[in-house]
């Protein structure tokens, strides 16, 4: 028996076997790479197809960490050096409420112009408010007479209500009054983790019902909420706000950006007395898109 034979019929055979299975393999990858496109495409079509409005989305990819804040006495430690205004701190220290000696006039446009951007953004960074230089524009609601400024880290804002600036507005358009909550410095923790993009995080509110048919979505903001609030500190997790119109109202929806989860509670923000009346605006702002702009921040291609 040529044994040199076989052996070279044994090899041929083998690399012949090998070259089967890796072609089998890459077949299979680029089936399993078509699926997964064509699902993405199908989710898209599916939501058009029942008369969705969705936003143009970015789908960049970021990457951001969890933040720590730990327990302060901030606001009450440094409302007295505040001038012009009648201010005073809740009990726990965590809310400040100011009424201004001096009104800060605004065109009282539909929309914010850009001078009164400029009056605005002067005005939370002067010697009137604490911290102001931390803080940047994320909403104005008109019909509640309110224009809403948020601490942002790492290009994104704290949009839960633990970190704002509610500036109050008579019915001439000038703000009279805020009200002021501060997370305090931030610290991260371990290293940055790569987000879910924009549209996966529509998608995911789609694949859960919280879309319905007919319904206008808004482009997704970066933001951050409170994850965890202990005694001495709190932890802040990344999370997409969505904005989404129907003919009900409108409803606002968090989905964390790490894991994916939709976020159904958040941390009831601090009060300092009952008003009635703003609990009368609130309501009209769930029901009537015109009651607010969409969110707006300043340093990762947020929507301006």
């Amino acid at each position: 028996m040529n044994f040199r034979r076989v052996e070279t019929i044994l090899i041929i055979a083998f690399l012949l076997v090998n070259v089967f299975l890796l072609s089998t393999y890459y077949n299979r990858s680029d089936m399993n790479y078509a699926a997964t496109d064509n699902e993405i495409i199908n989710l898209v079509r599916e939501m058009e197809n029942q008369n969705i409005q969705l936003p143009e989305f970015t789908e960049e990819e970021y990457e951001l960490p969890y933040l720590q804040a730990d327990e302060h006495n901030l606001l009450s430690e440094n409302a007295s050096r505040l001038s012009d205004q009648t201010g005073n701190v809740n009990q726990d220290g965590s809310l400040y409420s100011s009424i201004l000696s001096n009104p800060v006039a605004l065109s009282g446009e539909a929309q914010l112009t850009e001078e009164d951007r400029v009056r605005l953004d002067a005005f939370i960074q002067s010697d009137q408010v604490l911290f102001g230089d931390q803080y940047v524009l994320f909403q104005y609601q008109p019909n509640s007479q309110r224009i809403i400024y948020t601490q942002a880290v790492n290009g994104a804002p704290i949009a839960d209500g633990t970190s704002s600036i509610t500036l109050h507005m008579d019915s001439a358009g000038q703000v009279i009054s805020y009200e002021q909550t501060f997370a305090g410095p931030m610290t991260a923790q371990g290293t940055a983790h790569p987000l879910i993009t924009d549209r996966t995080a529509v998608e995911l509110l789609f694949q859960n019902n919280e879309i319905p048919s007919g319904a206008t979505v808004a482009r997704p903001v970066l933001t951050y909420y409170r994850t965890l609030a202990l005694e001495d500190l709190s932890m802040y997790a990344p999370a997409w706000y969505v904005r989404i119109q129907t003919d009900s109202g409108v409803e606002e929806i968090r989905v964390d950006a790490i894991n994916g989860s939709i976020i159904t509670e958040l941390p009831a923000p601090p009060t300092i007395r009952e008003r009635r009346e703003e609990d009368e605006s609130d309501t009209s702002d769930s029901t009537d898109e015109s009651a607010s702009t969409e969110p707006t921040s300043v340093k990762m291609g947020f929507k301006e």
